[in-house]
């Protein structure tokens, strides 16, 4: 017994092991917890066989299926999540052998249509609603959500633990065989079932496979999306950048007023620059003239200021040379920041040096902008101008130009100075139905925000894209806004789910239901043969009961008629034969002829007697039996003609005594229920097929002329159900039954009555009748 359950429970952990692995693999929609329809509707059907067993099964390979799904699929199973799904499986399974308890209990599930509607109706439609409303609260738990459509998650494990439930438990108990059907039976609904399963999958599969690849598309479609626009935005400050540079180049002196009106020309509403500045070099020789014509320029106190440790502005310190910030567009707003010596950036957020050197635009890592009320963390773009004019020593000029490599001079910087802050919002809230983004800067080892926050990647598409923005490392990490069951679903995939998975369903209830009408019928030929069987045995006891009467009563009467005709022997022997002693031995004679023919009915019905298949001279018959009618009637003052036609054969296999007591008790009838004394008896034989024919025997007036009927119901006459009242009748009705004929009563269109009856015979062969020729010619001689 304990070897028995531990391979029941060895087979129960691999089943579940294997059926939660196969649907987490094949359900694709990324969350694990599609293993939990199947698992519940395969566990469900283990119960119903093996009890409690697999309960334990599922408790103790669980831990295992978690750290298969990690490993394989990449699933958090969590230990919550792992326990309610479990709590969720065995509750299904416990609900199920509830509900179709009474049904495996009296084997009663395949016994009629009925009984199976009512039992896959609720091992699947019914008993699948424990797992899908509990996968609801897992849907919520493993993809960390609250919001979202539910509908199609429910409607999913629902379908995938119906399909399993009706395909599986019944296949189950019919490879259990309770029902004791036939094996060519399972077979066929075994196999039939395997293929309808595999198609149904198989389609279900193949309309997930598109429903991702569409939502494959969207998510590569909005990524394409969101990255062109970052780096058209990019572009756009570029562009502004390189034309406030090119002013700055073309001319050796540009006043505040051209710069006003060139960078109010380029600067664009929307754009997320925040401020376009120049930034001229200024020796240290030449620091007190520029502060003071600045001072002079802008009717303010200006002084060359520079950022201290704490972030505050302070004068700048004494250095070689200075980049101050001379021009700001626009001014209102960010006024604070003129003078402030870009040369006092740390290094760690934009090195002027490697702008310098790089002869190309450089971007800073984020800081805070001192001329941002709001604090919130720009960018600087950076872009050295240089010039190849020889500079002249006319006293306005304010700039020195020191000399680098070749004849190119320094001249100043250009700064835009970017937050992209409002685009990054503006573009997340137009893809906010799609995707979600978050962007880091990661040139050094501690990446610095520049929008968002970090992703929920589970059960979503994701992807981290590393961009190159002008020295600078940007991280764009985008996944999708809502996982697979809050996504939206086209009609397409309701139809294929909810069409599939009714389909299949209803497939595998035909296929169940033959084999349950098949059951049916077999359930009533049972009780028909039994019936018949109890009839066969109530006729049989009736029959023996009546021939035992009637041969108790024959035994009974035939002694005293012994006597009755030992009396009037001794009578007749004395010399009294008077009237009464000839009317006694008559009546004596009627008693024992009576008694025989009860006799014979008897044998009759109970299948003692059979009619023989002899070749005889059928018209030699005929003629003897004709004049022994005639002789026994001639004293009563009947008669009979014999009309034989010319289509009868002479000879014929059958028996000829009891077509002999056939004819004589038609005549004796027909007497009585044709009222006429003078009778004609037609004779005519149909030929069926072969040797095989009927003989037709029709007894009429003599002054009607009719030719003998084909069929014992002819067309010039109504038929009559015959009344067995009389011995002769019942006689003439046995007779004919026992061989293989019928006889029936008509009336003819005259209103004179007609009496018929057919037997069947075979028409003798020409051996047959040489032989009967020479066996009579012998008894001749």
């Amino acid at each position: 017994m304990i070897k028995h359950n531990s391979i029941r429970f060895l087979i129960a952990a691999m089943l579940y092991f294997a059926t939660s692995l196969t649907a987490a693999w094949v359900a694709t929609p990324q969350s694990f917890i599609n293993f939990v329809g199947p698992a519940a509707a395969l566990v469900s059907g283990l119960m119903l066989i093996w009890g409690m067993l697999p309960v334990f099964a599922v408790i103790l390979v669980s831990p295992l299926l978690a750290l298969a799904l990690n490993y394989y699929f990449q699933h958090d199973a969590n230990l919550t999540v792992m326990i309610i799904a479990v709590m969720a499986i065995i509750l299904q399974g416990l609900w199920t052998r509830q509900l179709v308890f009474r049904f495996i209990l009296y084997k009663k599930w395949l016994t009629s249509r009925k009984h199976l509607f009512f039992f896959l109706l609720r091992v699947g439609p019914i008993a699948s609603l424990t797992s899908a409303s509990a996968v609801i609260i897992l849907s919520i738990l493993d993809n960390e959500v609250t919001h979202g459509s539910f509908l199609y998650t429910f409607t999913n494990t629902w379908s995938s633990s119906m399909l399993v439930a009706v395909f599986f438990i019944p296949l189950l108990l019919l490879a259990r065989n309770a029902e004791q059907l036939r094996l060519t039976k399972r077979i066929f609904v075994g196999v039939t079932s395997i293929l309808g399963f595999c198609a149904a999958l198989l389609l279900l599969k193949t309309s997930q496979q598109e429903q991702q690849h569409l939502r494959q598309g969207v998510f590569t479609y909005s990524k394409m999306e969101v990255e062109r626009l970052i780096v058209e935005e990019i572009d756009e400050v570029i562009n502004q950048i390189n034309s406030l540079s090119a002013l700055f180049k073309a001319s050796e002196e540009v006043s505040l007023r051209e710069f006003t009106l060139f960078s109010g020309s380029i600067f664009k509403e929307g754009s997320s620059v925040r401020a376009l500045e120049w930034a001229p070099i200024v020796p240290f020789a030449q620091r007190q003239n520029f502060e003071q014509q600045a001072t002079n320029l802008f009717q303010s106190d200006f002084k060359i200021k520079e950022r201290s440790k704490a972030g505050q502005l302070i004068v700048a310190e004494q250095r070689s040379q200075y980049a101050p910030l001379f021009y700001i567009y626009p001014q209102l707003g960010n006024h604070l920041a003129l003078g402030l010596d870009v040369y006092s950036n740390p290094n760690n957020i934009l090195s002027m040096q490697k702008v310098v050197d790089s002869q190309k635009i450089i971007a800073s890592g984020p800081l805070t902008l001192i001329q941002d009320e709001f604090a919130k963390p720009g960018i600087l773009f950076s872009k050295a101008i240089f010039s190849q004019v020889t500079p002249s020593e006319l006293s306005k000029v304010l700039v020195s130009r020191p000399t680098l490599a070749g004849e190119l001079r320094l001249i100043g910087f250009v700064v835009a100075v970017v937050k992209f802050d409002d685009f990054f919002e503006q573009l997340a809230q137009k893809k906010s139905k799609q995707v979600k983004f978050f962007i880091q800067d990661v040139s050094r080892s501690e990446p610095h925000i520049l929008f968002g926050k970090p992703l929920v990647t589970e059960n979503r598409y994701s992807q981290a894209i590393e961009m190159s923005v002008f020295s600078r490392k940007w991280q764009l990490s985008i996944a999708e806004s809502q996982p697979w069951f809050g996504q939206p679903k086209t009609w397409q995939a309701w139809a294929v789910l909810i069409g599939g998975t009714l389909g299949a369903a209803l497939f595998q209830m035909l296929v169940l239901m033959m084999a349950a009408y098949s059951s049916e019928l077999s359930v009533q030929v049972d009780v028909k043969t039994r019936a018949l069987i109890l009839a066969k045995e109530n006729s049989e006891e009736k029959s023996l009961a009546k021939s035992h009467f009637l041969q108790t009563l024959n035994t009974e009467l035939r002694t005293p008629l012994m006597a009755i005709k030992a009396f009037v022997e001794q009578l007749k022997q004395r010399g009294i034969n008077n009237k009464q002693v000839t009317g006694i031995s008559h009546a004596g004679e009627n008693v024992a002829l009576l008694l025989d023919t009860m006799v014979d009915l008897s044998n009759i019905e109970s299948g003692k007697v059979t009619a023989k298949q002899d070749c005889f001279d059928f018209y030699g018959f005929l003629q003897r039996t004709e004049s022994v009618i005639k002789a026994s009637n001639g004293y009563d003052g009947k008669s009979i003609f014999f009309l034989i036609d010319k289509g009868v054969p002479h000879y014929i296999n059958s028996d000829e005594l009891y077509i002999q007591k056939l004819l004589y008790a038609l005549i004796e009838s027909a007497h009585q229920l044709l009222e006429t004394p003078d009778l004609r008896l037609s004779i005519k034989l149909h030929q069926h097929k072969l040797a095989d024919a009927s003989l037709f025997f029709t007894l009429s007036p003599q002054n009607e002329v009719i030719d003998a009927p084909t069929s014992p119901a002819d067309n010039e006459k109504v038929h009559t159900e015959l009344n067995a009242n009389s011995t002769a009748m019942a006689m003439a009705i046995k007779y004919s039954q026992l061989l293989k004929g019928d006889t029936s009563l008509g009336t003819l269109s005259s209103g004179d009555g007609v009496l018929s009856a057919s037997i069947r015979v075979v028409i003798s062969s020409i051996q047959q009748q040489e032989s009967q020729q020479g066996l009579t010619f012998d008894l001749m001689e």
